[in-house]
């Protein structure tokens, strides 16, 4: 079984969708709870929101024994590397057609719109939805915060051959999501669900690991 990001609404082709499976499965990941600051002037143990889930993983990407396969021979690894890049960019603000609609709604907004005080607001673009699939019990969806790839290898055209990819995802729970995300939402619930199952396993565990 092999892990993967699956991306769902791709700003350069629109894929639904957009799947980018581990070359290899990541030999460690790391996973962090932060716990929300307590609420100003109560108890200390009384908190504004549940803790904030995130994950640290290492993709690997190796093209070197590909170079027989018609896209790695040519491009090496870098469409790979796009397409994770991909999943960091809000809609539309990649490519040629991305960047006609950005102008034009510029130019309505400062020409057609009215212009005043009484033009609506254009709303934020928003990042691609993203979903780590990591073992049946872990499929969530997240938001991608940082990338960093390490290039290591090239081919004669200079492009990425090998190269290693830190990423770190924050997990989305509903109180993340829009509400017509369904998808989303249903998967968010999901995998809260199956960590409480996990947690009423975990005590009947815990007695077993010291008999």
């Amino acid at each position: 079984m092999r892990g993967m990001l699956l991306s769902f609404s791709d700003p350069n082709l629109g894929l639904v969708p957009t799947m980018v499976p581990f070359q290899y499965n990541p030999a460690e990941v790391t996973r962090t709870l932060r716990v929300s600051a307590p609420t100003t002037g109560g108890p200390g143990l009384r908190v504004a929101q549940a803790p904030v889930e995130s994950y640290a993983l290492k993709i690997e990407l190796d093209g070197v024994d590909a170079v027989d396969k018609p896209i790695t021979s040519v491009m090496g690894v870098q469409p790979l590397l796009a397409t994770l890049e991909a999943m960091l960019e809000p809609a539309g603000s990649l490519g040629v057609l991305g960047a006609v609609v950005d102008a034009l709604a510029g130019a309505v907004s400062v020409f057609g719109g009215g212009g005043g005080a009484s033009s609506a607001p254009i709303p934020a673009p928003s990042l691609p939805l993203v979903v780590l699939a990591w073992s049946a019990a872990r499929i969530v969806p997240v938001r991608i915060d940082s990338y960093s790839a390490h290039e290591t290898g090239f081919n004669a055209a200079l492009l990425p051959v090998q190269a290693s990819v830190d990423v770190s995802l924050t997990v989305l729970r509903t109180s993340d999501l829009a509400s017509n995300q369904k998808a989303a939402n249903f998967l968010a619930n999901a995998y809260q669900a199956t960590r409480s199952v996990l947690a009423v396993a975990g005590v009947a565990q815990g007695v077993e690991l010291m008999l």
